[in-house]
């Protein structure tokens, strides 16, 4: 960030998001659109399978117990504040505008990355499935440029309009999904070929960087594809009820699609045999495809599709989250004044989303050509989980104080177990994760000296830069963090 200008002041009837524009439908949308049901378990299991093998569900069992933690205290915090700057007022409203300033620090990254991570998988895919039905051949580069391109016009017409798009896709991944779900476990089924090893650290490859470093990549996948679930916070100024909607929708979305990886991922797992995930499986570009094609050959067209879809609904509902959130924190004066504009008459924030759309357009292509789309991927998807946790760390830790102050102001009641153990579990839980990481940085599973290796092994040391660079912007900042943010 080389300057902080300030936001030029808008006419008064522009100069908010709209108001009471929204119900809970639509916030639990955009948190499942984020979490991208369909593309996770289809994408983020290929470089999982390959660190931890069959134990794949394992991971996501893990990554959905650490998300009910974090999804805990986003909901608490939702019940007394709502504002579309989520994350950042929780924690600037908790343990101060610096730590507030360094959770939008550490998510300007997460959403700088979330839109290559998610288009760039997006456009690799489509460019297999074109290739491999019609024969036609085109750059992966060319579906990036035009996909982006459909989103940010979709955003910019209105939240509205992005959630009905975003409703239909989901409908149609999930009901596909849940579809052939049910036709695996019927034939593996009645094969004996179901059981609970998945479940286990048994089925854990030892070999490679070890058997702890293996897990911890598997979990920090499994975590990833949780992410999101929080996203129908930054809809709390403009969704009805706020205090009562948007932790229904945090829960309830976490919940919906915690449920859905668990079938699909042990689906995948069985379906494509326990046996050989850690060989043939990771070097599939679409393993669904290929248990679809074994269990159902009619319904594959479909699978193929739902990929697709599931990528550009993420797409769509990271713009608009990662938007809403950006604009919060431009209108303090904390980001450059251009991302708190607002459209005049639809009161979209359509300067964040037009930063972010060329942003991740630029990121997404140069490391995408520079590492492939494979790797760029996994790396993308790793460096905004890990981003990620560190923003949910800080939330957590937030919760203990702010709910200890309402207590003693009279404001609101103290649980120790939803303000007080739940809180502090899950920021140990994402404590330990960081201190593996960084006692394990060759754990992202790509060896060699190649590009794609070498950014992949600097992962943990590209976070770390991260947070040291942000910790000087706030000294630089100085006594413009002296003041909680407006709720």
């Amino acid at each position: 960030m080389s300057e902080i200008i300030a936001p030029l002041a808008p006419p008064e009837e522009t100069a908010q998001l709209r108001r009471n524009s929204l119900d809970i439908r639509h916030a639990v949308i955009i948190s499942v659109a984020v979490m991208s049901p369909a593309a996770s378990v289809f994408f983020n299991t290929i470089p999982q399978g390959q660190a931890v093998g069959a134990a794949i569900p394992l991971c996501y069992v893990v990554g959905f117990v650490i998300a009910l933690l974090v999804a805990n205290s986003y909901s608490e915090f939702s019940r007394q504040i709502h504002s579309s700057g989520s994350s950042y007022t929780f924690i600037s409203q908790s343990i101060g505008p610096r730590f507030g300033f360094m959770s939008a620090w550490a998510g300007l990254l997460a959403v700088l990355l979330g839109v290559p991570y998610t288009f760039v998988g997006l456009s690799s895919n489509l460019q297999t499935i074109i290739s491999r039905s019609l024969g036609v051949d085109i750059s992966w580069i060319f579906y990036f440029v035009l996909l982006l391109g459909i989103a940010f016009a979709i955003c910019y017409s209105g939240i509205r309009q992005s959630l009905n798009v975003d409703f239909t896709f989901l409908a149609v991944e999930i009901a596909v999904c849940l579809l052939l779900a049910g036709i695996v476990l019927f034939h593996v089924g009645q094969q004996g070929g179901l059981s609970a090893a998945p479940f286990t650290l048994n089925v854990i490859p030892s070999s490679g960087n070890g058997l702890v470093s293996n897990l911890i990549s598997g979990i920090i996948l499994g975590v990833l594809s949780f992410i999101g679930f929080e996203t129908a916070a930054a809809l709390g100024s403009e969704t009805r009820d706020p205090q009562r909607n948007i932790p229904r929708a945090v829960f309830g979305s976490m919940i919906i699609v915690g449920l859905f990886y668990l079938v699909m991922v042990y689906t995948e797992t069985v379906g494509y045999g326990m046996n050989t995930i850690a060989t043939g499986f990771v070097t599939e570009a679409a393993p669904f495809d290929t248990i679809s094609r074994h269990f159902t050959p009619w319904l594959t067209i479909f699978v193929d599709l739902v990929g697709v879809f599931s990528f550009f609904s993420a797409g769509i509902a990271i713009l608009n989250g990662s938007a809403r959130i950006m604009f919060t924190v431009a209108r303090e004066g904390l980001l450059p004044g251009f991302l708190g504009i607002l459209h005049p008459t639809r009161q979209t924030p359509v300067g964040a989303i037009t930063a972010l759309c060329i942003g991740g357009g630029i990121i997404g292509m140069i490391l995408g050509v520079i590492m492939n789309p494979s790797n760029a991927f996994t790396f993308f998807a790793t460096l905004d989980a890990l981003a990620v946790l560190i923003i949910y760390a800080l939330v957590c830790a937030g919760s203990l104080f702010f709910f200890r102050r309402q207590q003693r102001q009279g404001n609101a009641r103290f649980s120790l177990l939803r303000h007080g153990i739940m809180p502090v579990f899950a920021t140990l839980l994402i404590v330990g994760i960081f201190v593996l990481v960084f006692t394990s940085p060759q754990s992202t599973g790509v060896n060699g000296a190649t590009p794609a290796a070498l950014l992949l092994n600097l992962i943990p040391y590209i976070i770390a830069g991260w947070v040291v660079i942000g910790i000087g912007v706030i000294v630089a900042l100085g006594k413009k963090l002296a003041e909680p943010a407006a709720l």
